[in-house]
């Protein structure tokens, strides 16, 4: 597919390449150790960056915006930054698998927003946490280790998680996180995450992704200087469990270690029925976080990972 070809929807795309390119990842990690990673890295990125034409446009086009909007970063659209943040993503893959595989210790992680997250965790408050593809949010997982009785729930959307999981099920040491696919809010879905809150456990949802079934359910907010579609979702699930939401960032620094963001969004959400007010309230939470996500893109312009066409 051209650069300049219809998009296909983010969950319609077959990672099968990314499959595989994983498994051969972990595979010399665990015979090598990271160095060895890192040198294979770059033959598998240039791979990767030469045949992802979607994704390749993807990042242009967030560079161009990253460029209009906050030209003091430096950050222009050349072909050489598009190979960085495909190479800043790559990277991460690793550290996703240590995350996974119980190999970073809370002590090497700055945490700025410890005394919120131990306050819920001392009433037994269940929360939404609204993250991103920012980062890694897999690291999020030595929070769970680090306290015993924290349970988090990722809610994941796409039609490869049973590959995604297989990867995930022969390195994890684990089991403090619950991956959960959903692709559409049902009852017994929605019940399910109720009694998860109940117990003060966390349900964690991207909010930098539109829905797979209802892509008509998004508000259009300004990001990055032009209107992009935001979906809906985060917002009316929170309004459902009537809990406390966050959101959530990590990211990782020059001296390698993350810096993990969980900052209060709203106490509670509660949405009108009734038009006008219903979009409005939508549209002035979708509002909220952009401008969050647009925060956390100016920290580490390079490790916005949602390689799909965002605007328009």
């Amino acid at each position: 597919m051209s650069e300049t070809q219809q998009p296909s929807h983010w969950a319609n795309v077959e990672e099968t390449g990314a499959y595989w390119g994983m498994r051969l990842m972990i595979a010399i990690y665990r015979l090598f150790g990271r160095p060895a990673f890192r040198v294979a890295l770059y033959p598998v990125v240039s791979f990767y960056f030469l045949t992802n034409h979607q994704a390749r446009s993807a990042s242009r086009q967030y560079l161009q915006h990253l460029q209009q909007f906050a030209p003091q970063l430096g950050i222009d659209n050349t072909r050489w930054n598009s190979f960085r943040h495909f190479y800043n993503f790559s990277e991460g893959v690793l550290d996703k698998i240590v995350a996974w595989m119980g190999g970073y210790d809370f002590e090497q992680i700055r945490f700025h927003g410890h005394d919120e997250f131990d306050k819920l965790i001392h009433a037994n408050t269940g929360a939404l946490i609204i993250g991103a593809h920012i980062g890694n949010m897999e690291i999020c997982r030595a929070i769970a280790e680090h306290r015993k009785t924290v349970r988090l729930n990722v809610l994941i959307h796409t039609r490869n998680m049973e590959k995604y999981n297989a990867i995930l099920n022969s390195v994890d040491s684990a089991n403090t996180v619950e991956l959960i696919q959903v692709t559409e809010l049902n009852p017994a879905t929605a019940i399910s995450l109720q009694e998860k809150i109940n117990r003060g456990e966390f349900i964690i949802v991207v909010g930098d992704r539109i829905p797979i079934n209802s892509p008509t359910r998004t508000v259009d907010i300004e990001f990055l200087g032009e209107q992009a579609a935001f979906s809906q979702g985060p917002y009316l699930l929170a309004a459902l469990l009537k809990c406390p939401v966050y959101t959530f960032c990590s990211i990782r620094g020059d001296d390698g270690l993350y810096d993990i963001y969980l900052d209060p969004f709203t106490e509670q959400i509660t949405i009108p029925r009734k038009n006008p007010d219903r979009e409005l309230t939508i549209q002035r939470y979708a509002s909220q976080y952009a401008n969050t996500l647009q925060n956390y893109c100016l920290k580490a312009p390079l490790q916005w990972f949602n390689f799909f066409p965002f605007w328009g």
